[in-house]
């Protein structure tokens, strides 16, 4: 058994950096706002924001309020944009944290301006253009934008809407929302108040539409090093931020018709071995792994076979060189070789999201490179 093996999830923020880098290269001269929502995508928000505000990102972007306070609370002073609407019991608190405000509709507003606050909100608009999700949709709140003109408790500092199919190839209806965004903003040019950050392009966008890059790219699972879809193109080279790993638990030799896991799904068509993993879906495997997944091991790929299990994973070697404490890749990078979370997602119907964000908490983090004490 080797030495003190262990499950973990290491992150490497040097290859975050980088990937941050080369992106800010190819959307440049527009500026990136990290998006680290999501506990940074299950890369851990705080380590992940300390690198990056530590080399010049100023703008960062979340979801929720109560993750815009985990990283006040940790010390991150940098402004924070939250996507998600706040309602009128958090705005105090936000407003003196120096939080950017997402605006969706003209309520938004009257709770700004009946909360007691001491100081104007920063706010952002969410322009509806047709994700159909959130945001400001201009003809139903006709009073909107003479509204927040006009308001002393809002200072208007940014526009922006969102994607709903820039990763996919066909970018037939992403051009049809940004030209929605485009005509609406050509009535803002001409009002006395306007915002300072224009705003719309999200991984897929900043890939492809160079149009939408706007005075700002919100970059999301790009930074962390995935493709949004094999549908986009690939003009940055990324590094894969995260490698999730675990070791060989114990190796079980069975015999030709014995079955594996639960359901039976996997039966043994000849002698063989079967390496166990102490990871499942409780860790982070979907279950929709079961007989589709592959790890590698001593730089070879070999099958996941059996229905993942909460805590544990069967994997098919044979009779490879296999031994117990071994390394395990589930996917990312280690020096025998590299498994691509996109390649991985495909194959299971699902996105490399939605595998980050599924890393669970009683899998360790484990940082490496620039700040990672």
């Amino acid at each position: 058994m080797a030495q003190k093996p262990q499950t973990c999830a290491e992150i490497n923020l040097g290859n975050l950096l980088e990937n941050l880098k080369a992106i800010q290269d190819h959307v440049a001269p527009s500026r990136v706002i990290p998006v680290i929502k999501a506990d940074a995508y299950g890369h851990g928000a705080i380590p992940v924001a300390k690198a990056i505000t530590n080399n010049g990102f100023d703008l960062l972007a979340v979801a929720q309020f109560k993750e815009a306070m985990a990283l006040r609370d940790s010390g991150i002073a940098n402004p924070i944009l939250i996507f998600g609407r706040l309602l009128p019991h958090e705005l105090p608190e936000a407003v003196a944290a120096g939080f950017r405000i997402s605006l969706f509709c003209t309520e938004d507003i009257d709770w700004i301006e009946k909360s007691t606050l001491g100081q104007p909100a920063v706010v952002h608009v969410n322009l509806e253009t047709g994700m159909g999700r959130v945001g400001v949709i201009a003809e139903n709140n006709p009073d909107f934008f003479s509204r927040l003109t006009a308001s002393k408790a809002c200072v208007w500092e940014g526009m922006y809407s969102h994607f709903s199919t820039s990763d996919e190839k066909d970018k037939e209806y992403a051009h049809q929302q940004l030209n929605r965004f485009n005509t609406f903003l050509a009535r803002v040019q001409t009002w006395s108040k306007k915002p300072a950050i224009i705003h719309m392009a999200n991984s897929g966008g900043l890939l492809d539409i160079p149009e939408s890059r706007f005075d700002a790219v919100r970059t999301g699972i790009v930074m962390y090093g995935h493709y949004p879809s094999t549908e986009t193109s690939h003009p940055i080279a990324l590094k894969q931020v995260m490698t999730f790993k675990t070791y060989v638990s114990h190796l079980r030799s069975l015999p030709e018709g014995h079955p594996v896991s639960y359901g039976r799904r996997w039966v043994a068509g000849k002698p063989t071995r079967i390496a166990v993993i102490p990871v499942g879906y409780a860790d982070g495997l979907p279950r929709t792994m079961t007989n589709q997944g592959e790890v590698l091991i001593n730089g070879t790929r070999f099958p996941m076979v059996g229905t993942i299990t909460m805590d544990q994973t069967m994997i098919h070697v044979g009779d490879a060189s296999v031994h117990g404490g071994d390394e395990v890749v589930l996917w990312g990078d280690s020096s025998a070789g590299s498994l691509q979370l996109l390649a991985l997602a495909e194959r299971i119907n699902t996105i490399p999201y939605e595998l980050t964000c599924g890393v669970s908490s009683r899998v360790t983090r484990v940082y490496i490179g620039p700040h990672s004490s």
